[in-house]
């Protein structure tokens, strides 16, 4: 009987673990265009008012920079210092939207999920800039 109580004792603190990792991402649901599913999407705001969507249903990231429309072209972006080579892909229909895509994506979107700081290094036409966003 002691044995069943350390049993649940560890799944409650498991649970209760995975679920404070799971809260340092902001949520935003989302219903499928048939209105059968619902889609959950964790996102990051920085204090320059830029957004990354962590898309887990597309394994990717999208950065979105409401103020700057023009093109922009993401080569880099660094997990908890560490570098990752990605490549862009802008959306057509959305020109503040910008798709960051990656091998190894199951592996890059766990160290997303558990990252402290993720910086995403942007280039506007001869422009650079780093964007950072700290994940709590």
């Amino acid at each position: 009987m002691m044995h069943l109580y350390r049993l649940v004792a560890v799944a409650i603190f498991c649970a209760l673990a995975s679920a404070s990792a799971s809260a340092k991402w902001d949520e935003e649901r989302d219903v499928t265009t048939n209105g059968k599913d619902e889609l959950v999407y964790y996102y990051k705001t920085n204090e320059l008012g830029q957004k990354l969507v962590l898309d887990k249903y597309v394994k990717r990231l999208i950065f979105i920079q409401p103020d700057r429309l023009y093109k922009r072209t993401i080569r880099l972006i660094k997990v908890d210092g560490q570098s990752i080579e990605v490549m862009s892909d802008p959306f057509s229909r959305f020109p503040e939207q910008t798709a960051i895509i990656f091998e190894n994506k199951d592996e890059v979107l766990k160290r997303l999920f558990l990252a402290k700081k993720i910086e995403v290094f942007v280039r506007y036409n001869r422009d650079e800039a780093v964007n950072i966003f700290q994940i709590k």
